[in-house]
């Protein structure tokens, strides 16, 4: 099932060095000669072309463009009902007539009136996850702007892309709305996609069970980052997963009192609660470790389990990675255990 999610919860972290060994998945001839083409939409400009009209049949000429996602939008994101709701063509105006609203549409424009390079990015690297998961859908990429409320959205046909999340570190209304500044230091246009592809990834191969453990949790997101950087091979981990060098440092040089510091904790295979999901959260650093170290301690091993996993299965596929739920076997058969 497809999920909503605020901001930049899929931004992730891991050191350097766990990552540069990756290289470019090698597509078959006929893959790479393939004519893969990735649908695009700019809800955004279609939706602020309204601003002029308040006949309901324009709405409902949107509303026949975008099925899925208007629906979405209204109801879910700016929080104004559907068509059933009498008000909805009003509030609907009142939101691309505000003030604050139009500014921030204003920048996106100046900003984002032309998203190619981020188009020809993400067609790379859905070519790439279309040979690596034959199965699995192609979402069509939806851009929109929300009123600061999500950076991605997934549903089960569409990515959608909110481009007033990724306005610039030093844009002034990230301060005046109170973003934390290790968030603003991730909104910037580097960030698109990388986050794009994490919200799709792990929406796309959720279960339940990933979330029934700490060490489940920890796993999956090392497979969404695993995965990813297999799409983006190319991309530097500082710009994929967002740790600064000074972070990437911490990391490396402390791999072992991390590992030694959670199962000391006696956590990982703890039930996934508000208590030990501070490990796998986002935040300036870690809660219970230095305050040098970087966010979300817990996806960083989670990482390095996979990767060391993967070394020693070279014949698994990434769709028997994601099948595979067996948390506690991975770990084992990783045979993870950094030296001091």
């Amino acid at each position: 099932m497809k999920r909503l999610y605020p901001f930049l919860l899929f931004l992730t972290a891991l050191c350097y060095s766990s990552c540069q060994n990756d290289t470019k998945i090698k597509l078959p001839p006929e893959v790479e000669k393939e004519n893969f083409v990735l649908k695009v939409n700019r809800f955004d400009n279609d939706l602020f072309a309204l601003k002029n009209n308040k006949d309901m049949v324009i709405t409902d000429t949107i509303a026949i463009k975008y099925p899925d996602f208007f629906y979405l939008f209204t109801k879910k994101i700016i929080n104004i009902g559907d068509s059933s709701n009498p008000q909805m063509t009003r509030l609907l105006n009142d939101f691309i007539h505000d003030k604050y609203i139009k500014e921030m549409y204003d920048e996106v424009q100046k900003q984002y009136s032309r998203v190619d390079d981020f188009n020809q990015q993400l067609t790379n690297a859905f070519k790439t996850f279309h040979y690596l998961f034959p199965q699995a859908k192609i979402p069509e990429i939806t851009y929109f702007v929300s009123g600061y409320n999500y950076s991605t959205i997934t549903t089960n046909n569409t990515l959608g892309i909110g481009l007033e999340m990724y306005l610039g570190s030093n844009y002034s209304p990230y301060s005046l709305m109170d973003f934390p500044l290790y968030r603003q230091k991730l909104m910037r246009k580097e960030y698109i996609v990388p986050d794009a592809l994490q919200a799709w990834v792990s929406t796309e191969f959720e279960k339940d069970e990933d979330y029934s453990s700490l060490l489940h949790q920890m796993i999956f997101k090392g497979k969404v980052l695993y995965t990813v950087k297999k799409l983006m091979p190319n991309t530097p981990d500082t710009l994929l997963l967002g740790y600064t060098e000074a972070q990437q440092q911490w990391c490396n040089k402390n791999e072992a009192q991390i590992w030694s510091a959670l199962i000391e904790k006696n956590v990982l295979f703890s039930q996934l609660n508000a208590g030990n999901s501070k490990y796998v959260n986002e935040g300036p650093f870690t809660p219970g470790f230095p305050r040098e170290s970087p966010g979300k301690i817990g996806v960083w091993v989670g990482y390095k389990i996979i990767k060391a996993y993967m070394d020693k299965q070279k014949d698994i596929s990434l769709v028997s990675l994601f099948n595979n739920r067996n948390a506690q076997e991975i770990l084992a058969q990783s045979k993870y255990k950094p030296k001091s």
